[in-house]
């Protein structure tokens, strides 16, 4: 049995910028982790209603992704308040990274709606939006360990 959606009352951050950050950087570990385990079923070539009960559950985590990106993006405003000028660099860094792969991931999610038939000249254009989109997610994974170095407790 589900349970109870329990939100939290809204409070006054002592540190907005990081709080902001380590929720991004929490958010890019589990999209990163829910496009592994999409991998995983596909090699292994898993029931189609699994696999596109995965692949939902992996956009919404691009699009919990997506909006932490934005929180950030709000908080971050403010500078970086008493934050340390490296934390201020790494969680930069992983903004910067979250946004570049949410537009990636926007555009080859376009690219795979434009092209639904597609021939030889297409599927080549098909091909380097999901590329991209795969070395996005790369850049993405190795933003978050750098913070997650200065931020062990981030999890």
């Amino acid at each position: 049995m589900p349970s109870k959606n329990v939100v939290p009352k809204e409070k006054r951050a002592a540190h907005p910028q990081r709080d902001a950050a380590d929720a991004l950087c929490r958010a890019a570990r589990e999209s990163c982790q829910q496009h592994v385990r999409l991998s995983r079923l596909l090699a292994l070539g898993a029931e189609d209603v699994e696999f596109q009960g995965a692949a939902h559950i992996a956009g919404l985590s691009d699009q919990m992704l997506a909006d932490a990106t934005m929180r950030y993006e709000l908080a971050a405003t403010d500078g970086r308040g008493k934050e340390p000028e490296d934390w201020w660099r790494a969680a930069n860094a992983l903004w910067m990274a979250s946004r570049e792969y949410t537009r990636r991931c926007a555009a080859s999610d376009a690219a795979g709606a434009r092209f639904k038939r597609h021939g030889t000249a297409q599927l080549g254009e098909l091909t380097l939006d999901y590329e991209l989109e795969m070395s996005a997610r790369m850049a993405l994974k190795q933003a978050c360990t750098a913070y997650g170095a200065l931020r062990p407790d981030t999890a």
